[in-house]
């Protein structure tokens, strides 16, 4: 579409992207691109995120219902006009949700993402392994502009009906060096808690994912600060990414 506005045929972009949608509808959203400028500039962005998924991680078939849970938290948004590159910024972020998805419901877990003090921050199970698993809640990352241009990122609560998981995924960062390690702090109330570190690599991926022990994880906002190393209880390097407000924080809880 060439109009500015999102038509129906436009909700296939992600199903096209994962893969997840069936031989008709991939040809009919192929047919759909032939004159909708609008889709292919977006899909030539979103590919690009997509394919900066490590490609050493064991992908697996996503979800039948993956479009449906991403475009469900889409429209979950405040209801309000959203300007067209803004809208085009959030079904990036959605983009980056399902493939948080994918990630957490495959074979990361049980692999040690991260390292930190609490033992809540040990090894991942196998807690999400599970086709039911769905984001109930997503916030976009900011970059700070000492980052690198064009990087961003997602946290989101990934629920199975039976544990959940807090994910962050950043791409487009700066990669680690040595030590260094990029810190998660949730901020509630003005008090400032680790929930993790990970690592950047040379593509300027980097994810993070730990277990929610309680009922509801709570928090007003997210900062991600890049460390010397993995061992402070205080940020002591400089901010690299933070929530932003506005329609790219959803509680589908």
């Amino acid at each position: 579409m060439n109009d500015g506005f999102y038509g129906i045929d436009c909700d296939f972009i992600l199903d096209y992207l994962s893969g997840s949608c069936s031989e008709e509808e991939k040809e009919a959203f192929e047919r759909h691109l032939t004159y909708c400028d609008s889709c292919k500039q977006e899909l030539a962005e979103l590919q690009i995120v997509w394919e900066e998924l490590p490609l050493d991680m064991e992908r697996i078939e996503p979800p039948k219902d993956l479009k449906e849970q991403i475009m469900a938290a889409a429209k979950a948004s405040p209801k309000r006009p959203i300007a067209s590159n803004k809208w085009k910024l959030w079904k990036t972020v959605m983009a980056m949700a399902a493939a948080a998805l994918i990630f957490v419901s495959g074979s990361l877990w049980g692999k040690p993402l991260f390292n930190g003090k609490d033992t809540r921050l040990q090894t991942i199970e196998n807690a999400l392994f599970a086709p039911a698993s769905e984001i109930v809640q997503i916030n976009m990352l900011k970059a700070e502009p000492s980052e690198r241009e064009h990087a961003y990122g997602i946290a989101c609560i990934v629920d199975n009906g039976k544990s959940k998981q807090f994910v962050v995924y950043v791409f487009g960062a700066e990669p680690t060096k040595n030590e260094e390690a990029y810190q998660v702090w949730l901020l509630q109330d003005g008090k400032r808690t680790s929930a993790g570190t990970f690592r950047v690599d040379e593509k300027g991926v980097g994810l993070l994912a730990m277990a929610i022990e309680s009922e509801k994880l709570t928090y007003d906002s997210i900062g991600i600060t890049l460390e010397p190393d993995e061992k402070g209880d205080q940020p002591r390097g400089t901010k690299a990414f933070g929530t932003q407000a506005g329609p790219y924080s959803v509680n589908t809880l």
